[in-house]
């Protein structure tokens, strides 16, 4: 059923013309009015038919669970230290300028990491008709309720309203489908890359946390790599900093991470990796803290 509202407590209403067992999308069909939210919001046009799309953490709270996920209190168990990174500079006795950073000490309970659901959009022709949909197929009765609901909300958060478009059972199409994933774009040659990212970052970070990201990226492109590509959609905040006479990637999340990963491999494979992926440093061939001896250790590599 279609819904148009700003969010759902309960699937009830949303599946009330979806049988028990039976297979469903959740989209809408194209109109000029949503065509309009395509391209504003997640870059798409209507006739990029199969391109996946990880919208953007920028759009909302569901957009950025569904895209870095989430770190909430565990509040089970006992406060532990952490630190918080803080810029700063004073003027001294002798008039000069003196800056560094000091790493603040404070308690907090345990960070329990909530994986996100990565669920990607996709423009699909059905029936002679364009649709933008979740790119998974759910099934009544045997997918959690609780992945419904936030797919609709993901939806609604976007695009304000949507629709239960049901499969029957002889229609494999959308499974087969070939899809192809635009997550990342190569940013033009020269000094201006600050630029490129500085718009978003000061957005979402303080002060103190821009002059250390400035700082970070500036060493980075200092290294002369081969070049450097900015994540879309999904991956906003994340550069890849590819050293190809060494095989080397580093992808560093400038805007949500802690730390900088190095991936040893071929472009094409890592240009595959889900966030989930990258984060969870199973393929990761080192991952590095942003801290005083982050620049030694990454040095190591390139």
């Amino acid at each position: 059923m279609k819904i148009s509202q700003k969010m759902i407590r309960s699937t009830k209403k949303l599946l009330i013309d979806v049988k028990e067992n039976q297979s469903f999308l959740l989209g809408l069909k194209i109109t000029d009015d949503i065509e309009k939210v395509m391209e504003d919001k997640l870059n798409l046009l209507k006739y990029d038919n199969n391109k996946a799309v990880l919208p953007s953490p920028l759009l909302g709270i569901n957009s950025r669970r569904n895209a870095d996920g989430e770190y909430l209190s565990d509040n089970t168990k006992e406060k532990e230290i952490a630190y918080r990174a803080q810029d700063w500079s004073l003027t001294g006795w002798d008039g000069k300028t003196y800056s560094g950073t000091s790493y603040i000490p404070y308690k907090r309970y345990p960070k329990k990491f909530i994986q996100p659901y990565e669920y990607e959009m996709v423009i699909f022709n059905l029936n002679n008709s364009d649709y933008i949909c979740i790119n998974n197929k759910f099934k009544k009765g045997l997918d959690l309720d609780n992945n419904i609901k936030f797919a609709a909300n993901l939806m609604l958060e976007i695009f304000k309203e949507v629709d239960t478009l049901i499969l029957d059972d002889q229609n494999n199409l959308i499974e087969k489908v070939s899809i192809e994933r635009v997550n990342w774009e190569i940013l033009p040659a020269g000094d201006g890359i600050w630029n490129q990212v500085r718009n978003n970052l000061e957005k979402t970070s303080s002060k103190s946390e821009v002059k250390l990201i400035k700082k970070r990226l500036e060493w980075l492109q200092s290294k002369k790599p081969t070049s450097i590509k900015e994540g879309l959609g999904g991956y906003t905040g994340y550069l890849v900093f590819e050293f190809k006479n060494k095989d080397i990637y580093i992808i560093d999340s400038v805007i949500y991470g802690k730390a900088t990963y190095i991936f040893e491999d071929e472009w094409e494979n890592v240009s595959k990796l889900t966030k989930k992926e990258i984060l969870d440093n199973n393929l990761a061939k080192d991952r590095i803290i942003h801290n005083n001896s982050w620049e030694n250790k990454v040095s190591k590599y390139i």
